[in-house]
């Protein structure tokens, strides 16, 4: 099932967890390191890595303490802000 994701309203952060992560079974729980935090779902068949968001209106005022937050986080292996990128049409499909 594709997430629903709406780059107009919210940024997205993906999140990595180590297999011995707290968070594993329960990834929502990561997003009380920050009251802007919401957690959206899994990345396709990847348990280990989640999509969370944070609205635009708050992302400018709040990033730098939800990025550091989510990075300390026990079991946390990466954190990425995700970005829109246009699809680009591969040689012969025009």
């Amino acid at each position: 099932m594709a997430l629903n994701l709406n780059y107009d309203l919210n940024t997205y952060i993906s999140v990595t967890f180590s297999s011995s992560s707290p968070f594993f079974g329960e990834p929502a729980q990561l997003a009380m390191v920050h009251p802007a935090v919401t957690h959206v779902g899994q990345v396709g068949q990847l348990q280990d890595v989640q999509i969370f968001s944070v609205p635009n209106s708050e992302w400018d005022s709040v990033h730098k303490d939800v990025l550091e937050e989510m990075s300390k986080a026990d079991g946390v292996g990466r954190v990425d802000v995700q970005n829109v990128k246009a699809r680009s049409k591969r040689v012969g499909d025009e």
